[in-house]
């Protein structure tokens, strides 16, 4: 019989969903295992047209507490937390002590403001280009440090422009007449 335990301790029996809801879930935990974004990932899981919201774009509580909708939200979430961006059920303790004023951004987020992919970030946090926090599995970047990591990457990329010396103007060929 098919089951699939919950990140709270319930386990759901997925022995009635049919054989395209069961490929989902296979897609979702796929997803998660070949690196895809926690985002794409939760977008797909339970996002419009999804088909554990039964291809409709809003939720009731039928969908939620279906065994479908609670599997493919908890397969997402448990990628969120995998990925960094999910604060563990065993570090929630940890929620209050995360400041709310917008100082700490996501590894998502920073890479967004800086104009670089989460992978480049993380290469950014490990040579301590950037500065972060761990809060449980969380890491999250100072809004600041991101930002000066991007306007640094701007004055980098017009420093070697400029070293490179004056560009050479494109030849011009004059038609013969």
């Amino acid at each position: 019989m098919h089951a699939h335990k919950l990140l709270d301790g319930r386990t759901l029996r997925l022995g009635e969903l049919s054989r395209s809801e069961l490929d989902f879930l296979a897609t979702l935990r796929r997803m998660t295992t070949e690196g895809v974004s926690f985002f794409e990932i939760e977008r797909f899981a339970i996002g419009p047209g999804s088909p554990a919201l039964r291809g409709r774009s809003t939720v009731n509580a039928s969908v939620v507490e279906s065994a479908l909708y609670l599997a493919a939200r908890d397969i997402a979430t448990r990628a969120g937390i995998e990925q960094k961006l999910i604060l563990a059920p065993e570090h929630e303790r940890e929620r209050r002590s995360i400041p709310a004023d917008g100082s700490l951004i996501s590894v998502t987020q920073a890479a967004n403001l800086v104009g670089m992919t989460r992978q480049a970030v993380h290469q950014a946090i490990n040579s301590k280009k950037l500065i972060i926090h761990h809060y449980g599995n969380v890491i999250l970047v100072e809004r600041a440090s991101a930002e000066a990591f991007k306007e640094s990457r701007k004055s980098g990329a017009t420093s070697r422009a400029q070293s490179a010396g004056p560009s050479r103007a494109p030849l011009r060929l004059a038609a013969k007449g």
